[in-house]
């Protein structure tokens, strides 16, 4: 994971940490938790678009140094970067993550003018995750997809105004990811369950007549319903 990435442990473990990258298990035995997949994937997102940073340019620095210069978090940091608020280059002779590197005037435009007072613990809402992060540890690329299923009430969110930019984003609980896995899943989440190659589960999908969750013609993007998935399997 660390080679497909190009990043350190302790920059996985950052990663982890703000809830930008997702471990497939908790078990501690298990020495490389994430998925290839979707390390590659994030670093792939961010580095679209990047424009070329010479070595010695010094109007540039990696996301953690930006965290620890100006306190502001790497959740931040990377929605400023998915917002286009601040612009993304990757650092000559650099590779994966450890190359990606934002503007410094950019970063210390995100940063808080004056200390802001203390936020209580129920308003961070511990032990969430945001839609568009969960959405893409189930496979979903287009966070938009996971969001459009969310709006239509298909499956459990909370809103929840980001504390620092004061914009309503959807969180889920640990009962609401557990509510979307009793009622959908994806090729990523079946792929976990069966061990079955992800075209062989297209092939079976197929052959069942299992499609796409898609009432009235809404597109959500590749999620199947349980019930009909698990029999075609079968």
């Amino acid at each position: 994971m660390r080679e497909a990435m190009g990043a350190t442990l302790r920059k996985l473990m950052a990663l982890e940490d703000e809830g930008l990258l997702i471990p497939r298990t908790r078990i501690a035995k298990i020495k490389n938790p994430w998925r290839v997949s979707d390390g590659t994937a994030f670093v792939a997102e961010l580095l679209t678009g990047a424009v070329p940073v010479g070595e010695g340019d010094n109007n540039w620095e990696t996301l953690l140094l930006a965290r620890k210069r100006t306190g502001v978090g790497l959740s931040d940091l990377i929605q400023a970067v998915r917002e286009e608020q601040i612009s993304v280059g990757q650092r000559m002779g650099g590779t994966g993550f450890h190359g990606i590197v934002v503007q410094n005037s950019q970063v210390d435009l995100l940063a808080p003018l004056r200390p802001k007072p203390s936020i209580p613990n129920e308003v961070l809402s511990p032990g969430e995750i945001s839609a568009a992060e969960f959405g893409r540890t189930v496979g979903l690329r287009d966070h938009g997809n996971f969001i459009a299923l969310v709006k239509a009430g298909q499956t459990p969110a909370l809103q929840h105004m980001h504390p620092r930019t004061k914009r309503v984003q959807y969180r889920l609980s640990a009962e609401d990811i557990s509510s979307f896995h009793r009622r959908f899943v994806t090729l990523t989440t079946l792929i976990e369950e069966t061990g079955y190659h992800r075209n062989t589960l297209k092939t079976l999908l197929a052959a069942a007549r299992v499609n796409r969750f898609s009432p009235d013609g809404h597109d959500f993007g590749p999620v199947y319903l349980r019930e009909e998935s698990v029999k075609a399997l079968k």
